[in-house]
């Protein structure tokens, strides 16, 4: 009693605030581990999501407008912004049917994750593994790089869902895109006037010799 069921669990810091993995409910062993790889299987589609979406807000707002005036097609940013709740412009041009066909896949993939589960007995179920690898990353991998790989991948999605919180409260509070409001972060270096200044020296250096 009062011990995680996912105690050496990849990324398990015992960092549980809540008690989520400790509380006692009425039942087996099984119902414990169970529930608690349900959690964790929730983290880690949060977390993979998450890291989809850090990646795609800023690379939207630096490669949207770009495109936009390539294909003649209008805008869809909202003053720069990635439209969201707060920003605002989901309901603009191709955006809702965008929305509808990835909540539909997100459905899916749900329906099918299930179905795997079902398959398994509560103790072989792996949370987060649907048996997905195309590149086959974890081929041949020792189950000690198994179990770094499976906690790197959690770190990563826990940092991803801070960094788009950060994206939606940075946007929210100044009305600026977070790739101005935080631009040392998404600017590349060739841009930075040290670095032209350490080039430029660099290739007077080299014309000279």
């Amino acid at each position: 009693p009062g011990v995680s069921p996912l105690k050496n669990a990849p990324a398990d810091y015992g960092f549980d605030p809540l008690g989520l993995s400790k509380m006692n409910y009425p039942g087996s062993e099984e119902d414990d581990l169970l529930r608690t790889n349900t959690l964790r299987d929730a983290e880690l589609r949060h977390g993979r999501l998450a890291m989809l979406a850090a990646s795609a807000w800023p690379i939207q707002e630096l490669v949207h407008p770009t495109l936009a005036r390539m294909a003649g097609a209008p805008e869809l940013l909202s003053d720069g912004r990635n439209p969201s709740v707060l920003n605002g412009g989901l309901l603009q041009g191709p955006v809702p049917i965008f929305l509808a066909f990835f909540a539909a896949a997100i459905g899916y993939l749900d329906v099918k994750a299930e179905e795997n589960k079902a398959q398994v007995a509560p103790e072989d179920w792996i949370p987060g593994y649907y048996g997905f690898d195309p590149l086959n990353i974890v081929g041949g991998m020792s189950p000690l790089a198994i179990k770094n790989m499976q906690a790197k991948e959690i770190n990563n999605g826990r940092l991803a869902m801070v960094a788009v919180l950060a994206y939606v409260y940075q946007e929210a509070t100044t009305g600026e895109p977070v790739v101005d409001v935080s631009e040392q972060f998404f600017t590349p270096l060739i841009f930075y006037p040290w670095v032209q200044h350490l080039l430029t020296d660099a290739f007077g250096i080299g014309s000279f010799r």
